[in-house]
């Protein structure tokens, strides 16, 4: 759990990098050209990512290119906070029933 909420904590910082970088850029020239997922995708690994092939149902190759069309800060940002929001500790079942039974004696 601790390796998840670093490993989102880390993409949430990244995704802030992407953001702030897309920023500066369009200060600088004036018009908004976002990085997109896609391009980002094949920077990383060197190919063009296959949808539409076959081997898929319809709506994971309509969903895939949804997102690979999507700036790249909003994914990888995405991807971040649902690893940190998954890989939160948990309180205990006897902490819960201590503060409940708490908080129903202060409201008599």
């Amino acid at each position: 759990m601790t390796l998840g909420r670093v490993l989102g904590w880390l993409l949430l910082g990244v995704a802030g990098f992407v953001a702030a970088a897309e920023g500066i850029v369009a200060v600088g020239s004036g018009a908004y050209d976002a990085i997109a997922t896609g391009e980002l995708w094949t920077l990383i690994t060197g190919h063009a990512p296959a949808f539409g092939l076959g081997g898929h149902p319809a709506w994971h190759d309509t969903l895939g290119q949804m997102l690979l069309g999507w700036p790249a800060w909003t994914v990888i940002g995405l991807t971040g906070v649902a690893l940190v929001a998954i890989c939160r500790p948990r309180r205990r079942r006897a902490e819960y029933r201590e503060a409940s039974m708490r908080f129903s004696s202060s409201l008599r």
